[in-house]
């Protein structure tokens, strides 16, 4: 008995003395752990002289990126969402995982599937060898017993934040621990901050073809540009790994580049669809628009027993004509 109390001890103090020193590197790199209202769960922020970060360990979203001089690349509704576990928020880049979208065989399941309802482990804090800020945070299905009830397989999620004042990276990784290959839908549902979604511009997705699910799923051909960027619905299949955001107001073009990802997902809900949602304030749709790195639809997949994929994305932000 005292053999068990003194290893319960000795384990206490280990996770005290690591979580001093997480502390402590999140500090060096301009960091700190900050309350917030999002489902009572902390924030880490972090403050560089190129740019600032906010990550929300509730969900793991990545909530803001704001380079010196510009405005947040990613948009957040005011709107705090639903009060129960399941309630949506608008803002930053949720991860959508293990399902995109309604789970067809649940349809009492939450939308967007589990990883953005529970709370994230924050695990590393350091810098690459080129000087960018690295933050890990990690989703076990072990550590939540209500993911264990809902999702028979079981598995490890991180993701690496790579941030410096051109961008950020997000690389998103699941790791299948169960004994059977585990069935996978997957969007980065990214809230890009835009100055007016009537005038923004999706670019580099000329001749892709997509499924229009806001009309009944028929399948269309993109030609040109995309504008305005409202009342879409849209999953690009087979879609390339870059394509770029056009903003006039904010005289900026958003660059986004993505691996492991072979859908392109946009959606505005437009203004009719805004006013009936309570998750959402009413203009909030002219302000943003999503294009999501996935893997949905056609592009679904499976990862193998002992299997890892990654889905990473790149965010950079240029000026609208180069110099």
């Amino acid at each position: 008995m005292a053999s068990k109390v003194n290893m319960g001890v000795q384990n206490y103090l280990m996770e005290l003395l690591m979580n001093g020193r997480l502390m402590q590197e999140l500090e060096e790199l301009g960091g700190e752990i900050r309350p917030a209202s999002l489902r009572k769960c902390d924030e880490i922020v972090i403050e560089q002289p190129g740019f600032s970060a906010v990550i929300a360990l509730w969900g793991g979203h990545l909530e803001s990126f704001i380079p010196a001089g510009q405005e947040d690349l990613l948009f957040q509704s005011t709107n705090l969402g639903g009060e129960g576990r399941f309630g949506r928020r608008h803002f930053g880049v949720p991860v959508c995982w293990p399902w995109f979208g309604a789970n067809e065989a649940q349809p009492d399941f939450p939308a967007h599937g589990l990883a953005r309802y529970f709370r994230w482990e924050f695990i590393e804090a350091g810098r690459f060898k080129n000087g960018d800020v690295k933050i890990v945070i990690r989703l076990a299905s072990e550590d939540h017993p209500l993911i264990e009830e809902m999702w028979p397989f079981a598995f490890e999620l991180r993701q690496v934040f790579r941030f410096s004042d051109k961008g950020f990276r997000v690389n998103f990784s699941a790791a299948n621990l169960s004994d059977k290959p585990m069935p996978i839908s997957e969007a980065l549902h990214t809230y890009f901050n835009v100055s007016d979604n009537q005038t923004a511009e999706v670019h580099g997705l000329d001749q892709v073809s997509y499924v229009d699910k806001f009309d009944n799923a028929n399948q269309k051909l993109q030609q040109g540009v995309v504008t305005p960027c409202d009342y879409m619905d849209r999953v690009y299949t087979s879609a390339p790994e870059k394509c770029s955001i056009f903003d006039t107001g904010l005289q900026r073009r958003l660059v986004i580049s993505t691996e492991g990802s072979n859908s392109t997902v946009l959606w505005n809900p437009g203004a009719e669809i805004a006013k009936q949602r309570t998750d959402m304030e009413d203009d909030d749709y002219r302000r943003f628009v999503c294009v999501e790195a996935g893997n949905a639809l056609s592009d679904a997949y499976s990862i193998p027993v002992g299997g890892i994929h990654q889905l990473k994305l790149k965010v950079k932000s240029k000026p609208l004509v180069d110099e």
